[in-house]
């Protein structure tokens, strides 16, 4: 028997750990810093790192991410992995099947989701729908998709933790990793900081674009060199009765060199378009998500994180933002009203990136020491990174379970 430790129960450790598990000759006991929860109960995790001068989420619960995000599965970095001899094709389709990837019914689309895509229409572009890890029958179409699915009807890492623990796999929660026991180069077990520790044959970690970097550091690897975050910011405008909060976030979207603009609504909005109008609530506003993919260029220090925004992706920002006003303006949005939020960061990613942390089986130069999370994506995608992730990490899985 192999024993294998997986740090992090988030969408990439609970994805290994499905398919690792397919193996009866392997123990394996995932530590999670965070609570369990329900998905409709995940909004209390989330746990922004704001010492920044832009913003970081995260979420800290079993199931991480993948609770709270819009349920948005797009193909990214497909092509850009495979100049790393990695080819993820065979587990996309794998997941397609799995999560039931589609797009959203007509009767899901929305009055606002249609009247910025009408608009949109008008100026020459063209909307499209997004594809998602939401089942329509299930869906109630409440607006709480990145509050945590209060329905079950979008797909969530939980499901890959019902297999784990069904073929065996050991959780434990509300216990953080704080260091790597490393002899001869080679991976020997875990710390916690319940002063606990774990002795594994394998370890895999998977605690995310901040927490892994730095544990690899302990362990005497230089990751943290770089991050990503693809940046965005939700602009939006005045629109008496509008009510686009009830909708599916996201469920279309405009796809641009290098911007990515998409119907989103965010509460940080609401103060702001008060100012022009003071009667405002967060029922009468139309908006749009901007995101762009943003270079690797900030770094993830034991006690600092630093990511800023350079040139380049404030142009880029900048331009999205220009666009998405004037379909907001077009579908008749106050044009005074038109503001925008801070810029956040909710994709934390390339913090230990394939080529230069991990190899192509995404092993360190620790033997059996793996990263199995979004840390390894080579650059921002400036799209929902999730698919992606799920499938690098179900690839890692099924690669350990042959090995072992």
């Amino acid at each position: 028997m192999s024993d294998v430790i997986i740090v992090g129960a988030g969408t990439g450790g609970l994805s290994v750990a499905r398919e690792l598990s397919k193996n009866p000759d392997v123990n394996i006991t995932i530590i999670e810093k965070g609570p369990k929860t329900t998905p409709g109960e995940s909004y209390k995790f989330y746990d922004p790192w704001d010492k920044n001068e832009l913003e970081l989420i995260k979420t800290t619960c079993v199931g991480g991410s993948s609770l709270v995000i819009a349920g948005n599965y797009v193909p990214a970095l497909v092509d850009e992995l495979k100049e790393f001899d990695i080819d993820i094709t065979p587990q996309l389709k794998q997941l397609e099947e799995e999560i039931q990837i589609q797009t959203m019914p007509k009767s899901h689309e929305g009055k606002i989701n249609k009247l910025l895509a009408d608009a949109a229409r008008e100026l020459g572009l063209e909307m499209q729908p997004m594809p998602k890890g939401i089942n329509p029958e299930k869906c109630i179409i409440c607006g709480k998709c990145a509050w945590g699915c209060p329905n079950g009807a979008k797909w969530s890492s939980l499901e890959d933790l019902k297999v784990a623990q069904s073929n065996g796999a050991k959780l434990i929660t509300d216990e953080g990793v704080i260091n790597l026991i490393v002899e001869d180069n080679k991976i020997k077990g875990v710390v916690t900081d319940k002063a606990n520790t774990y002795y594994a044959d394998v370890v895999v970690l998977a605690a995310g674009g901040i927490v892994t970097p730095k544990l690899l550091r302990i362990a005497g690897i230089k990751a943290g060199e770089t991050l990503a975050v693809d940046p965005f910011v939700t602009i939006g405008g005045y629109y008496k009765g509008a009510q686009q909060d009830n909708e599916i976030q996201m469920n279309k979207f405009i796809k641009l060199p290098h911007i990515v603009i998409a119907s989103h609504t965010s509460q940080f909005l609401l103060p702001k378009i008060q100012e022009t109008h003071p009667d405002a609530t967060s029922d009468d506003i139309i908006s749009f998500m901007v995101k762009v993919p943003d270079n690797t260029k900030g770094h993830v220090y034991a006690n600092e994180v630093v990511k800023g925004i350079d040139f380049e992706d404030a142009s880029l920002i900048a331009r999205g933002c220009g666009i998405a006003a004037s379909i907001l303006v077009k579908a008749g949005a106050d044009i005074e009203s038109i503001s925008s939020t801070h810029v956040r960061g909710a994709h934390l990613i390339s913090s230990a990136r394939i080529g230069d942390i991990v190899d192509s089986n995404l092993e360190t130069e620790i033997e059996n020491l793996y990263v199995g999370d979004g840390c390894v994506l080579p650059e921002a995608p400036g799209l929902p990174p999730i698919y992606t992730i799920l499938a690098l990490s179900r690839r890692l899985g099924q690669y350990l379970a042959q090995k072992l």
